[in-house]
């Protein structure tokens, strides 16, 4: 192994589900874009309220978000790890955050306020550039 390769750290990054949705309800490719910001390697992981969340979506939600759902839930059954936390998918998003150093990911500004006010490194959409930016260097 390089020397390199053993002094890259590996980063927890924590996603909501408007990032994981925006990966299949826009085509946006989410993962690379956080590995670019990041510039390391990741572990991708989703709070297992999130996981929920989705699954009622996937059910209950209009025809287009419902199949997105369900195309995000089959998607992070293979690629995340899935954290155990509890209460509301915002909530557990911080406490992943929070407990583990993660870097969260999040397309809710109102999430995205509560985290920096946390000082917990976010990721987020900038809109007007269809693109993710970070709150860290």
């Amino acid at each position: 192994m390089s020397e390199v390769m053993m002094k890259m750290k590996i980063e927890c990054v924590v996603f909501d589900t408007s990032a994981l949705l925006l990966m299949f309800t826009r085509g946006l490719r989410i993962i690379d874009q956080v590995i670019e910001l990041v510039n390391s390697p990741i572990i991708p992981v989703v709070p297992y309220p999130i996981l929920n969340e989705l699954m009622k979506l996937s059910k209950l939600g209009r025809p287009g978000i419902a199949r997105a759902s369900g195309n995000a839930l089959n998607y992070i059954i293979s690629n995340f790890s899935i954290a155990s936390a509890t209460g509301s998918p915002d909530d557990s998003v911080v406490a992943v955050s929070r407990e583990y150093g993660c870097i969260a990911v999040t397309c809710d500004m109102k999430l995205l306020k509560r985290l920096r006010q946390m000082d917990v490194r976010a990721i987020y959409l900038r809109a007007s550039a269809d693109r993710l930016e970070s709150n860290f260097e």
